[in-house]
């Protein structure tokens, strides 16, 4: 079975074609979509977009671009969030010094409660790997 491992169908670019996106995938022989959190706080949607569509699954988390919006998530929210059966990984969290979106403090504080949840959990950490300047 393929796998996407990596795509955000939250983002608005998609919403008005999120059932051929899918449909298409299937198509093509993916059989598992993993739609990627970038913000906790906007999880409901993914959530809903999981619950549409059997092969959908998310994560949870907030990517180091957001790490200032959602300062101060403790990795016992992100692990009561987990328990959705939908959700089926953590992140995407990291740590983010090619762009100066989210203060190098915020992306740590996040990133580290980001693997404490998946260490408690045993869920994969979905991990942000931003560009190298050079």
């Amino acid at each position: 079975m393929l796998v996407d491992s990596h795509c955000h169908l939250d983002f608005p670019d998609f919403a008005d074609d999120l059932d051929g996106i899918v449909a298409r995938a299937e198509t093509a022989g993916i059989g598992r979509i993993v739609t990627i959190s970038t913000r906790v706080r906007r999880l409901a949607g993914l959530i809903a977009i999981a619950e549409r569509f059997p092969s959908v699954y998310c994560s949870v988390g907030t990517h180091p671009h957001h790490a200032d919006e959602e300062d101060g998530i403790a990795a016992a929210e992100l692990i009561e969030l987990t328990r959705h059966p939908k959700v089926v990984a953590l992140g995407e969290a990291g740590l983010d010094n090619f762009y100066d979106n989210g203060s190098p403090e915020a992306q740590e504080r996040g990133f580290r409660a980001h693997i404490a949840a998946a260490r408690a959990t045993g869920l994969p950490l979905v991990i942000h790997t931003p560009r190298s300047r050079g």
